[in-house]
């Protein structure tokens, strides 16, 4: 594996519909990290439906996410459990009674800052899936975003409306955030002169509108809006024409929505994957020559390869 970069912080693994395999990659992503000499914590955000303790070989444990959220809890550290892998810790989220969907913007900004006080090189987020507005909050909160899919056409259909739903939702969390009411104003002109909202179909649209009415704050929003980093990741890959969908997405997400998302690999579907799940042990360290362990990898090189460019081109 490619040696990571600078410590990338929180990325945040999710996706528009459930059982695509967030966890399966979460879990075994992190222990290629822990294994490769990293400091690693895999946080079970995915509280509807928890279970990353089960990838690790773990019971739940009697205190999960939720305890933290609801103020049970004082400190987030408390949480952290050992797992049987060096330098790679869990908070589960197993046994909790709180949706995250169901909680307030102010507790996922009460996750992501006691998040930031924990001392780890990669915290890994597994983000529960839909376009509920704290689930997406929830999965622009990470440094990286990983948006895992299939190649089944209603997965792909989800896909694209989590994009879409993703990217709106950036847009509003970065215009309220900046505080510019002329910025809201100009905007609100935009969406509702009938003539230019028939043309605005993609970001890169509003953003030219903008430009057309204000130069300035056209730009703000363009550099703003860039900032946000996606890969996509395709899983249980069967047939050969499939495992160019991470880039068919990948374009398509710049031509209709104006955005870049990266295509960081797909994963093979192989026995052995259902087989170290049922087995309870991740899949790079029960079956590592396995090509469904060896595509994880890749991706995994495929997340860390563009960050540690981008890191470098910054810091020239």
């Amino acid at each position: 594996m490619a040696a990571p970069g600078p410590a990338a912080g929180l990325w945040t693994i999710g996706g528009g519909k459930g059982g695509v395999g967030k966890s399966l990659i979460a879990s075994n992503m992190g222990v290629l990290l822990s294994k490769s000499g990293h400091r690693v914590l895999l946080v079970d955000a995915d509280l509807g439906a928890s279970n990353l303790h089960t990838f690790l070989g773990m019971d739940g444990g009697r205190l999960s996410l939720s305890s933290f959220l609801n103020n049970k809890v004082a400190e987030i550290a408390d949480l952290v459990s050992k797992t049987s892998i060096p330098n790679l810790d869990l908070i589960s989220g197993a046994r909790d009674s709180l949706d995250i969907a169901d909680a307030g913007s102010d507790k996922i900004e009460k996750l992501k800052a006691a998040l930031g006080t924990l001392d780890y090189d990669y915290i890994l987020m597994d983000v529960g899936p839909g376009t509920a507005s704290n689930m997406l909050d929830l999965f622009l909160s990470g440094d990286e975003g990983i948006l895992v899919t299939t190649p089944e056409p209603t997965s792909i259909e989800n896909t694209y409306r989590f994009i879409k739903c993703l990217i709106l939702r950036r847009m509003r969390n970065v215009i309220n955030s900046h505080g510019d009411l002329e910025l809201k104003g100009l905007l609100k002109r935009i969406f509702e002169n009938p003539e230019w909202s028939l043309k605005v179909k993609t970001v890169a649209d509003i953003i030219r509108h903008l430009k057309e009415l204000d130069s300035e704050r056209g730009e703000t929003l363009r550099r703003l809006m860039g900032d946000t980093s996606i890969s996509v990741v395709v899983n249980f890959v069967r047939r050969q024409e499939d495992e160019a969908l991470g880039a068919a997405v990948s374009r398509a997400c710049q031509d209709y929505f104006g955005v870049d998302i990266r295509a960081a690999g797909y994963i093979a579907s192989e026995d052995c994957v259902a087989e170290s799940i049922r087995l309870r042990r991740p899949l790079v360290n029960e079956y590592p020559s396995s090509r469904a362990a060896a595509s994880i990898e890749a991706c995994l090189n495929g997340v860390i390869g563009p960050r540690a460019r981008r890191a470098t081109k910054a810091g020239a």
